[in-house]
Formats: structure tokens, sequence, C-alpha cells
């Protein structure tokens, strides 16, 4: 069968060109900017190897298993007939040579262990960027060492640190071909119109990072020195306290969040002091979970609560539930109370997201800590999700807020529900 690739753009073609002329065993290193045929050009490359000799075994790592399914999707509608079998449960393609495709996540930790690219095979790292340096040593590279197998990572940089960073900056020194795609003329893809609206829209590390394809210092994309708002905080009974809460499913997947907060009045600073998480209850599980914090912190003498909740999809059957159990508490609670005693107050409100809404929500707490009027928990889940959230531009020219490839933001998201609660209420 005579199979035509797609033609390549220059840059394209010369990192399949270095690719085609060194022996094997070769890392190639690409920085790249978004939108300038990243993706295309790693799934032309598992495609070759896959075609160039029979019963190769070729391996694809992304950050994330969505990731990884995405990329395995892409690749069955890219090579078509040639796949003489697939399978989007185990993520892997056979082809009509006989050889196969894995798609693996870096979630997946050591299980990855159990494959081996071979023979004429190649590994390729999408995102490279989000990949652990330990993990990718320890686990990710073993697997092509018996058949000395090639290595290509691509990624748009991020930080002066990290696996990706170390890799580019030691291209040239015989093992490791680094290539930067923006030596090249990419204004067929991104025009000077374009970046300039980029430029208008993105929050500056995120612009300079994703579409100027530069590394950045910080320690997030769009968060930028967040780190130096980390403390520890107490809650103070005489100040109303705020608790937000982004649903999750319930399901093993993406975490219910809880985050609670106040506002000090003397430092002017919005103190975050606790996040909760999990996703282990069901609905009356979850609902009951809150209600019991509640109590808890009117024991322990808070008279005004109040408690911001998300209301998309799931989130209006927690709601009505969650506000039908805090009438009930609160009224049974103030009607046993003597002349003596204040009552409380507990308020629950809903936020409804959209692309709009969160858009606003996430430039407030980009102020927050770049004005250094934020105090957050040292906690290594929330640390992460905001180091790993981004910003890109939609179709329409729309900047969509959300975690890199696929990942979780949900602590992100109650945090900055947290945020909007404590600024209206404290204006």
């Amino acid at each position: 069968m005579k199979v035509i690739m797609p033609k390549l753009n220059e840059w394209q073609k010369d990192l399949v060109d270095a690719y085609l002329q060194h022996t094997t065993g070769k890392w190639f290193v690409v920085k790249s900017p978004r939108q300038v045929g990243k993706s295309i050009s790693l799934e032309y490359l598992l495609v070759y190897a896959s075609l160039g000799e029979k019963n190769s075994v070729s391996i694809a790592i992304s950050p994330t298993i969505g990731q990884a399914r995405k990329l395995y999707n892409d690749i069955v509608l890219f090579a078509g007939k040639l796949i003489s079998k697939s399978n989007g449960s185990l993520l892997y393609i056979e082809f009509i040579n006989g050889s196969t495709i894995h798609f693996k996540s870096a979630e997946q930790g050591d299980s990855v262990r159990g494959f081996t690219t071979k023979r004429k095979g190649i590994l390729v790292v999408d995102e490279a960027a989000y990949i652990n340096k330990d993990w990718f040593y320890s686990v990710v590279v073993p697997i092509t060492n018996v058949y000395n197998s090639d290595i290509f990572l691509f990624s748009t940089p991020k930080y002066k640190q990290g696996l990706f960073y170390e890799l580019y900056t030691k291209g040239g020194d015989g093992h490791i071909i680094s290539f930067d795609w923006t030596e090249y003329d990419l204004s067929k893809y991104l025009t000077p119109e374009l970046l300039e609206l980029y430029r208008e829209q993105l929050p500056k590390a995120a612009f300079t990072s994703e579409y100027l394809a530069e590394f950045i210092d910080g320690d997030g994309a769009v968060f930028t020195d967040f780190k130096k708002c980390i403390g520890k905080a107490e809650f103070n009974p005489l100040q109303p306290l705020y608790i937000s809460v982004d649903w999750g499913t319930g399901t093993g997947a993406d975490d219910t969040a809880i985050s609670l907060g106040q506002y000090e009045p003397i430092t002017k600073k919005m103190i975050v002091a606790k996040q909760i998480y999990f996703n282990d209850k069901k609905t009356n599980d979850t609902t009951t979970y809150i209600l019991d914090l509640l109590k808890m912190y009117v024991r322990k003498g808070f008279k005004e609560i109040n408690i911001v909740v998300e209301n998309n999809s799931i989130g209006q059957i927690y709601f009505d539930i969650l506000h039908d159990k805090i009438d009930e508490y609160e009224t049974l609670y103030n009607d046993a109370l003597d002349d003596f005693k204040k009552e409380i107050e507990i308020n629950i409100s809903q936020f409804t997201t959209t692309n709009k809404s969160k858009k606003k929500i996430i430039e407030k707490l980009i102020m927050l800590f770049e004005n250094d009027a934020i105090v957050i928990p040292n906690d290594s889940k929330l640390l992460t999700q905001l180091s790993m959230f981004e910003a890109t531009i939609n179709n329409n020219g729309t900047v969509v807020y959300k975690g890199a490839n696929n990942s979780h933001d949900d602590l992100v998201m109650s945090l900055c529900f947290l945020i909007d609660s404590l600024e209206r209420c404290t204006d």
C-alpha cells in the first residue's frame, strides 16, 4: 500500500530530517509555541516510525490520561485505513504491518514500567514541561534501553527549572539535539495581528511561555509568585467566616473542594486558612459533611458564616439539599437560645460559572497574588494546581482559563469562589 504523509513545514521537516540522519539513541527536544503544528509533528513521527519496520513498538507519554486519550483519538483519525486494530480503553493502536503504539500518562506512575519500545519504535513525550524529572529518569527512560530507541520531547516551555528546561539547555552535547521553532518564520500561523491580540488578553507570563515560547521565571504561567503568599493563619470568631465549595462528582475523579477564609481588616488581606477536599462521598454524605463543618465552627463561637457554592450541573441538586439542611439547623439553633445569647446567621448563595464569570474571578486572584494581598495554606495539591493553571485563546478569540492538559483545577476554583465572596461582602 502506498502511504501519502502530510506535507511538512520547514521547522517540522528539519526535525524529521535530523531524526532520519542520526543514529538511534538520540534525544530530540522541541521547544514550540502553540498553534504551529506541534501535535501534528509528534503524530507524524509516531505513524512514520510504526510504518518503517514491521512489529515495532512505539510509546507516547502525556501528562494526563485525558491528554493521552486525545492523542490516541487524533492518530486513529490520522492513520485511518493503516490501522488494523485499536482499543480505546487500553489505548493502543496496531497497524497493518503489526507495529503498535501504546498511549500512556504520567498519572499511571510505575505501571508504565511494564512496556518497552521495540525495534525501530520511538518514545514521544508530549507537553514535557509537565513531566516529573525523577519519574522520567526512573520509569520512562528505561523502557527505551533494550533497543536504544530515539526519544522525542515536545512542549511549550514553562519555567526555568525542571526536566524540559534542563534537557533543552543541554542541546548540542552530542546526545541531545534541541530545536527552537521560534527561530523559524511562523507568521503563517501566528500573524503579528494574532500575537498582538494574545498579548493584550493574556497574563504576561502566559503569553510569554505559550506564544513567544520563552522560559519564564516565577511559580506559574497565570498565577505568578504565589509561593510568597504561603503562610499560617488562625480564624477569628469575632469576624465573619467565609466558606466556598466546588462540587465534585463523588466518583473518585475530581474533588469536592472546600475553602475557608476571612478578611483581615488590619492587614487588609484575604486569609485562606484551610482547604478540605475529598472524592469518596455521595450527595447526601457530602452535604452532611458540610453541615457538620458549619456546626463545628458555630460551636467555636462563630456567629456569622457565609457559604457560596457552585450551582452548575450537579451543583443545583447539592445546593437545594444543603440549603434545606442549613435552614433547619439554623432555625432549631436560634429557637433554642435564651435571651442572653446571640443568634447565628448562616447565609448560603450560589456562583454560576461561565467563561466570563470564571475569567473575572481568576483575574481577581491574579491581582491578589501580585499585590501580596492574600495568604494561602502550604498545601502541595493546591500549589500544584496553581502552577499548572493556564490561559489559552479559543477559536472565538476568548481567553479560557483551565488546568493544563485537562488536569484538575477544583482547588483553584474553590479558592476563587471564596475570594469573590470575601471581596463582595467586604466592599
